[in-house]
């Protein structure tokens, strides 16, 4: 089955994208619990892991779950329901929350050799200080799903295209308060150490409108050696109507 699955539906998929999901032979499902309720918000996460398998076999040990999954190669595979089922993956986020995982081994350590993995920053807001950039082919697979996610093609969702990290020209790259409200989130926000420049990559094509490889370059330019935030006034300026 090649489309996104909400509530029992499934829709065709993003810009052609071709999605296996649960009703596809050999896809688990994750079902830690099933929800009713409203669903407006939208978790991105790093795996630390080098493929889909070994996060999902991470997952099921620690009886966790996460709606998709994004390959090194720019798979996506669905693991749940988006509408109804509740999965553990972000703490008090989960019963309004769509999660997605993206593959990357997030320290340069655990990069595998001849990899898809090439860019290594200095990053002092990332875990350790040191951060492996997705490659560009993979961060426009998310973003693709994000965008499909927060528009009205999403039947049954309610997140907006709002990234909660953004506040006052600047965007959050790790833990802070400021982050609520419905949207797009990394995983950072709430006290873990994952997704801040996937949220930043994703906002600067969906919102700031850069085309990949200007986004690509400057994600790359503002993450590094960044610390708590990072400065997005200049494409406020340039677009007037992102204030």
């Amino acid at each position: 089955m090649n489309g996104v699955v909400i509530h029992d539906v499934e829709l065709e998929a993003p810009h052609g994208m071709q999605v296996l999901n649960f009703k596809t032979s050999g896809v688990p499902r994750f079902i830690n619990q099933r929800r009713a309720g409203i669903v407006n918000e939208l978790i991105l996460h790093e795996t630390v892991t080098q493929s889909a398998r070994a996060t999902l076999d991470v997952l099921q040990q620690r009886n966790l779950g996460v709606h998709f999954i994004i390959g090194g190669d720019g798979s996506v595979y669905q693991h749940g329901d988006a509408k109804d089922d509740f999965l553990w993956h972000a703490s008090e986020h989960n019963p309004k929350s769509v999660g997605i995982e993206v593959v990357n081994p997030y320290y340069p350590e655990n990069m595998p050799r001849n990899g898809i993995w090439e860019t290594v920053i200095k990053a002092p807001w990332a875990h350790r200080g040191k951060y492996v950039v997705p490659p560009i082919d993979q961060a426009e697979v998310l973003t693709y799903l994000v965008e499909w996610l927060a528009s009205d093609k999403a039947v049954g969702l309610d997140i907006p295209a709002v990234w909660t990290g953004v506040h006052d020209q600047r965007m959050l790259m790790g833990p802070s308060s400021l982050a609520t409200g419905p949207g797009i989130y990394a995983h950072h926000y709430f006290g873990h150490a994952d997704a801040s420049w996937l949220a930043l990559y994703t906002w600067l094509r969906l919102a700031a409108k850069l085309d990949p490889n200007d986004a690509y370059a400057n994600a790359i330019r503002l993450a590094t050696g960044a610390s708590g935030s990072v400065d997005l006034s200049p494409y406020f300026i340039a677009n007037p109507y992102l204030a």
